[in-house]
């Protein structure tokens, strides 16, 4: 799961499913995912037998943790049963997928030795008594891994960019607190925040694809809020001209995501 574009929780693309802006933007941003493995490989006191993916989305992390310890059994959950019938349909022998409302606590999936939210725990009621059932359940040693976007991904460095960051912060959007105090007061120990930040500086055919399924949800979820001069340059970069976005040679992805790590005292 990552941070929500405007309108809705779940991410359109456009013409397309939810899954597909997610999946863009594992595929244009996603060398976090292996920052954060490297991070948690350091701070586990072993390998993992038991990895639970709290907010899986459509499974971006489920399958890289799946990936990086293929003898650890990865249960996916999510409040969609279609994102989980996506990621068990994709699933391996020690993949499991489970649909579960995580304000309701901890699902029936027994102990973990991690566990990892991705874009995920800011969207819960009450991401202190989750984090402390949480930790009830990681055996000792194990390593919470939280991840969010901390900014909304930047595509042309102009000024548009800085509106739509500034309307959607506004609105909420990447709004969560730094989770440490709130990581320290749910019984772990924290081993560090880490900054990651991403640029693709020259544009391939999937940054295009990724740029236009964004903006064109921030067209359709922002239109009340911004300006006809913005609205007007969101539709020329969405067109097909020399200055659109499937043409310009200047179109360069800008990304940070913000890790925390943090382990369970024995």
């Amino acid at each position: 799961m990552t941070s929500s574009p405007p309108g809705s929780h779940r991410h359109q693309a456009h013409g397309g499913s939810p899954r597909e802006l997610l999946e863009l933007d594992a595929a244009v941003t996603g060398a976090y995912l292996d920052e954060a493995i490297t991070l948690i490989r350091a701070a586990a006191s072993g390998p993992p037998a038991t990895i639970v993916d709290v907010g899986a989305g459509t499974g971006v992390g489920t399958r890289a943790l799946a990936a990086a310890f293929p003898d650890a059994e990865i249960i996916a959950i999510d409040g969609s049963a279609d994102m989980t019938a996506g990621i068990a349909g994709a699933g391996t022998g020690h993949l499991r997928a489970v649909t579960a409302d995580l304000d309701d606590g901890w699902p029936q999936v027994g102990a973990a030795d991690v566990v990892w939210a991705s874009g995920s725990l800011h969207h819960l009621a009450d991401p202190l008594a989750f984090l402390h059932t949480a930790r009830a359940h990681l055996r000792g040693g194990g390593v919470l891994a939280i991840i969010e976007m901390a900014h909304q991904p930047r595509f042309l460095q102009s000024g548009l960019d800085d509106r739509i960051e500034a309307i959607m912060r506004a609105k909420g959007a990447n709004a969560f607190p730094d989770w440490t105090d709130t990581i320290i007061a749910a019984g772990f120990e924290m081993r560090g925040r880490h900054s990651v930040p991403i640029v693709v500086a020259h544009p391939t055919p999937t940054s295009r694809a990724y740029a236009q399924a964004w903006l064109t949800r921030v067209r359709s979820g922002l239109a009340d809020d911004l300006g006809a001069d913005d609205l007007a340059t969101i539709d020329a970069l969405l067109g097909d001209s020399a200055d659109s976005l499937r043409h310009r040679p200047d179109l360069q992805v800008q990304s940070t995501r913000l890790i925390w790590i943090a382990t369970a005292e024995r």
